[in-house]
């Protein structure tokens, strides 16, 4: 290659020696240029510029920074099951950058670069000036109703036919429509000990000791539909806001690995039960739920709105959603403590939420969401996105 023959002895082409006689290849900081170089993704010439900020979690994470150009954002999984889970992800940013009619979705989601099989890499375009919410919670201990706006319309341009179009004809094995973890736990607490440890066990049997809790399980999983696109891991640390001029924001979703075709209620519940979880985890230092009910208002409000639902329904979906965000906030405080020795106080007290949600939906709506009767319906939209009907969830006993 000329690489090697105009720079023999650089690192990058002793890097790239070694990448190339030795695939499947584990990437590392010192392999993780001549990598990109080999497949094309950065040319040798713009190779010593590159920095690279390592990041190893369940999967080796790279941010590769580029002098005046956008950066990447390398994953490569570590194992067979979370390269079908990549592989997913890869699909679903491939498809909705490949077809013209998907540009709703595309913008949604990181750019796509690359996608290597063999060695379980994907590569995609870091964002511009941006915040995951997390972050941006954190500098500013609220959220603004704008927040609950754009998560809200984000998730009724993936759970519309855009998201059925992109999940297309694809094949069951890619997107099975598997019920979250946390049904599969509450049935098969042996193997969740296995899994998560004896702080999970433990936390996990004290919320199954609870039979409402056991009952929401049950009633969510009997009424489960697989006909719309889910995300399937809505948490901050996945919602990029991104910095627009003027004022203006927009939003992406990362990190689809977990992307499924369910129930469009269980990212709807996923949305507010990340409102709360910020409140709760900040409620000791003074943060009331004054900080989050404005933008949960903007959210629901604007639901009601983009998918034109009905009014004799809303309360009754709204419900359902919270049944499903207290099942994800128990979920929430489950992955807190896994692998821990102990439950630590912050989880038992994002368990002890959960509860209340579920015990009393109708309950949480005024108490939790901060929501009169008079906000829970709005005159739709006469832009309504095309999310079909969305209505019939409601309609589910």
């Amino acid at each position: 290659m000329y690489v090697l023959r105009e720079c023999a002895d650089s690192p990058l082409a002793s890097a790239l020696r070694a990448f190339t006689s030795e695939l499947p290849v584990d990437l590392s900081p010192s392999t993780i240029v001549a990598y990109l170089v080999e497949r094309g993704v950065v040319p040798a010439t713009s190779a010593a510029a590159l920095v690279v900020n390592p990041s190893v979690r369940r999967n080796r994470n790279f941010k590769i920074l580029r002098p005046n150009h956008p950066g990447y954002f390398v994953k490569q999984a570590k194992e067979e099951d979370g390269a079908k889970t990549l592989r997913r992800e890869a699909l679903c940013y491939w498809r909705a950058h490949d077809d013209l009619r998907l540009a709703p979705l595309a913008r949604l989601m990181p750019r796509f670069v690359d996608y290597d099989e063999d060695n379980r890499v994907l590569v995609v375009e870091l964002a511009g000036e941006s915040e995951t919410l997390r972050q941006h919670f954190l500098r500013d201990r609220a959220f603004a109703p704008e927040i609950g706006i754009l998560l809200a319309d984000g998730l009724a341009v993936y759970q519309s036919e855009h998201g059925r179009r992109l999940r297309g004809e694809v094949d069951d094995e890619t997107f099975p429509g598997t019920l979250p973890w946390i049904f599969t736990a509450a049935d098969e607490p042996e193997w969740f000990r296995g899994w998560f440890g004896e702080a999970g066990s433990e936390l996990l049997t004290w919320l199954c000791g609870h039979p409402e809790f056991l009952a929401t399980i049950r009633r969510v999983a009997g009424r489960w539909r697989r006909d719309t696109l889910v995300h399937g891991d809505l948490k901050w640390d996945n919602c990029l806001l991104i910095r627009e001029g003027e004022g203006r924001h927009s939003l992406r979703f990362v990190d689809w690995e977990l992307a499924d075709v369910g129930d469009a209620r269980w990212d709807i519940g996923g949305v507010i039960q990340a409102f709360l979880v910020s409140w709760s985890s900040w409620s000791a230092y003074g943060v009331s739920l004054d900080a989050v009910q404005p933008a949960i208002e903007g959210f629901w409000r604007r639901t009601v709105e983009a998918r034109a639902l009905p009014r004799d329904q809303v309360r009754t979906l709204l419900e359902q959603c919270i049944e499903c965000a207290g099942l994800r906030m128990a979920q929430s405080a489950l992955e807190t403590v896994y692998g821990a020795a102990e439950v630590h106080p912050s989880a038992f007290e994002t368990a002890q939420l959960a509860l209340r949600m579920v015990a009393s939906p109708s309950a949480a709506i005024a108490d939790q969401l901060g929501l009169l009767e008079g906000d829970l319906w709005t005159t739709p939209s006469a832009n309504e996105l095309p999310v079909g009907d969305v209505g019939r969830y409601a309609a589910v006993p």
